[in-house]
């Protein structure tokens, strides 16, 4: 908070979350192989706005203050989003940009978020993911509104709640891995979930996948980095190959829509997305943090996040913003997002 606050960011957005690792123990018996079990540990997501000219030097000075520069100290990443509602993007431009660390920063990624209705499914995504070995993946929860009402007395079978699994992968494997998501999250069936993908413009990718007693002078994770240093990016890692078959029919060109407001108050523009074209939504409880302390107000928000076609975006967009009071502390932010690609279960049609 005291990095943000120097570089003049008076309230950021946290959430609450896990991430999935696993851990490596050692054997009892020197002739058994070593045990690899996944490993939960609590973790924050902090999200604010800064104007597009500042992002990059923010981002340095908080890879700085926090020693994200090395695997197992976190994620970071920056994305380009349009804004609805004026934001608070924090103090001026600096005059001289720091880009001593910018060789660090990977430019070929995006953000897979998947949102999962099954019990236990996300557990099972993020084993997947950690086999795979694209990242590690964060783990946080929410509920669901849109879809469910919509599958009659099927809905008792689907929770409201949701597991939202975000994964920070290369652009290049992002097709791949989304067709392996769905295999093995089963969102090939109906209530089951969804999948997207949202670009990313640079990010720091904490690739320590396993954590344990290391046998070698440099772990995995620490070779991975420097090739990546080395490469200027992560397409030396590719996973998946273009001729691969293309076993689900993905979805191009939607959008993510990010809602933040006041606690309890998100109903109201849910309703008007529905109204408006919008499939569903999910809501999660967030905190808004002020690290000017002089700062007040009521740090319990939520997030809402809405993925739509782009040619549905902006109408629903606008019912959103309509739907909002006059009163300033209804809505804290509303951005959009492209999502170059996307999969939600597709009922078959039936030709006579």
């Amino acid at each position: 908070m005291d990095a943000l606050r120097a570089l003049e960011i008076n309230s950021v957005i946290a959430e609450n979350g896990r991430t999935v690792r696993r851990r490596r123990h050692k054997s009892r018996f020197r002739m058994a192989r070593q045990v690899l079990k996944t490993e939960d540990a609590p973790v924050d997501l902090y999200r604010f706005s800064v104007a597009r000219e500042r992002a990059y030097h923010v981002m340095q000075a908080v890879i700085d203050a926090a020693g994200m520069d090395g695997p197992g100290h976190g994620t970071i990443f920056v994305q380009h989003v349009d804004e609805y509602v004026e934001p608070d993007t924090g103090g001026p431009s600096p005059d001289g940009l720091d880009t001593s660390g910018e060789s660090l920063l990977l430019h070929d990624l995006s953000l897979m978020t998947c949102v999962l209705s099954t019990t236990g499914s996300g557990e099972r995504l993020a084993e997947t993911a950690l086999e795979l070995g694209t990242g590690v993946p964060t783990v946080t929860y929410g509920t669901g509104t849109g879809m469910r009402d919509r599958l009659g007395l099927l809905r008792i079978t689907v929770p409201p709640e949701k597991e939202l699994v975000h994964l920070l992968v290369p652009s290049i494997d992002a097709d791949g891995l989304l067709h392996q998501l769905v295999e093995e999250g089963r969102l090939d069936r109906p209530g089951s979930g969804f999948v997207y993908c949202t670009a990313v413009q640079a990010g720091v990718l904490d690739t320590r996948l396993l954590i344990g007693p290391q046998e070698h002078a440099a772990s995995m994770e620490q070779v991975v980095a420097a090739i990546d240093k080395l490469s200027t990016g992560t397409a030396w890692r590719r996973r998946f190959s273009t001729d691969d078959g293309v076993r689900y029919r993905l979805q191009r060109n939607h959008r993510e829509i990010a809602i933040v407001c006041a606690e309890e108050r998100s109903g109201v523009y849910v309703d008007a997305a529905l109204q408006a074209g919008a499939g569903g939504a999910t809501s999660s409880r967030i905190r808004k943090l002020q690290t000017n302390t002089i700062a007040a107000g009521d740090a319990a928000r939520e997030r809402c996040i809405i993925s739509v076609p782009e040619p549905a975006a902006e109408r629903v967009i606008q019912a959103i913003l309509h739907a909002a009071p006059e009163t300033p502390d209804w809505i804290d932010s509303l951005q959009s997002l492209i999502t170059p690609v996307a999969y939600s279960y597709q009922p078959s049609v039936r030709r006579r």
